[in-house]
């Protein structure tokens, strides 16, 4: 349910956004990557079925692709607030740490699209 409102209020970005909430999906996803994504998790947990059903999930690397997006679309909107820009690159620390998360990482798309474009990113910092 937390990844529907995401997505809901992430395409309302542009009009206002929500702080204290975007602060609490940060939350969410923090703890989603401690007990969810990793080499000590199994991979065919309820969860991952689950949201294989629901949201058309069906790996850890697709789930990394919905974390990767929501750091983008944080840094894009919510540059000029500290607290979020600072939990959302903790986040993005997090989930580069250790060299199979980052060979995992790279291969993703919209991270290839940031190295890549990182000289006229939009981003304000």
């Amino acid at each position: 349910r937390v990844l529907q409102l995401m997505n809901l209020t992430d395409s309302r970005l542009a009009q206002a956004g929500n702080e204290k909430l975007e602060l609490a999906m940060l939350s969410f996803f923090e703890q989603f990557r401690k007990i969810y994504i990793g080499d000590q998790v199994q991979k065919s947990s309820k969860l991952y079925r689950r949201l294989s059903e629901v949201l058309g999930l069906n790996d850890e690397t697709m789930v990394l692709s919905v974390f990767i997006g929501k750091i983008i679309t944080n840094l894009k909107y919510w540059g000029r607030c500290e607290p979020i820009t600072s939990k959302t690159l903790q986040l993005l620390n997090d989930l580069s740490i250790g060299y199979p998360f980052v060979r995992k990482l790279v291969k993703l798309s919209a991270v290839q699209f940031m190295l890549n474009n990182h000289t006229v990113s939009p981003f304000a910092f």
